[in-house]
């Protein structure tokens, strides 16, 4: 059966597509595709969608991975809430200059199974004129403090992978290579970020504006701006891959996962990012 999806769309022809599935942003047009969807996605429910924008909460590494505080290494990779059915709290799917979607995750009697913590996570997608705004605000509405981590693992498109660059302030940064075993924390010496093989790195506290830039096409590079919230920022690509289709994509993700959230009871963590089209 296929899984129930909401289209936003405003007069200039942008649009951006959404599923409650996973919360799960899978296409934003402006007007070109920025987004990616991974050939092997799956769109039946029985795992989740291989593409776009998805969600990491509240794990973002493996078990045993980068966290390992608060029991947070006991959960599976990239967490649960891109699992689930988020449930749509409210909508304005046309507009002349902005439409919107806001989708909820609560824990539930599944989720508490495998994270023994009661939580709400709020989620608001924004098509706007210049830009596809993404909000995510995740509440403790439990009665002991818990710690967490969280990302959006997104897929960005390129003509071509081995003419596409990733620009932020990354020289200096501590970059972990996780494609190294047991790799430490060192410092970066380039502020051009390409990817002449496979790439699975984490830089800590680098966040703020980053620019995925596509030599082939320049207008179809896209400006990651993080304006609160996301730390980090993770590069990801399965160089050699073709059944991921590789060669299209690269994930540039905001992250906050190197130093994990710790929320007390009816606090609140709030993160916001926003997809410009051009660098």
């Amino acid at each position: 059966m296929a899984l129930e999806s909401h289209e936003l769309k405003i007069k200039n022809g942008h649009s951006a597509t959404v599923y409650p599935f996973g919360a799960t942003v899978t296409s934003y047009k402006a007007p070109h595709e920025v987004l990616f969807v991974r050939p092997d996605a799956k769109f039946d429910g029985s795992k989740p969608i291989s593409g776009g924008v998805p969600h990491c909460f509240p794990q973002f590494g493996p078990a045993g991975g980068i966290s390992g505080q608060g029991g947070l290494g006991t959960l599976q990779q990239h967490g649960f809430a891109r699992n689930f059915n988020w449930k749509v709290t409210d909508k304005h799917l046309s507009g002349d200059l902005s439409a919107s979607i806001t989708l909820k995750l609560e824990a539930n009697e599944d989720t508490l199974k495998l994270w023994p913590n009661k939580f709400s996570a709020e989620y608001t997608v924004d098509l706007e004129e210049d830009g596809l705004r993404l909000e995510l605000v995740v509440t403790n509405t439990d009665t002991k403090p818990w710690d967490f981590q969280a990302a959006l693992h997104t897929y960005f498109a390129t003509s071509d992978i081995n003419k596409a660059e990733v620009r932020g302030a990354f020289k200096g940064a501590l970059v972990t290579d996780k494609t190294v075993k047991d790799a430490k924390p060192t410092p970066e010496t380039r502020s051009v970020i390409n990817f002449p093989k496979e790439v699975d790195v984490i830089y800590a506290n680098v966040a703020g504006k980053v620019v995925f830039y596509d030599q082939v096409k320049p207008a179809q590079s896209v400006t990651i701006k993080n304006l609160k919230g996301w730390e980090d920022t993770v590069l990801w690509n399965p160089y050699g891959n073709e059944g991921m289709g590789y060669k299209s994509f690269a994930c540039v993700e905001s992250v906050k996962a190197a130093k994990p959230g710790s929320l007390a009871p009816g606090q609140a963590w709030k993160a916001v990012v926003k997809y410009s089209p051009g660098a």
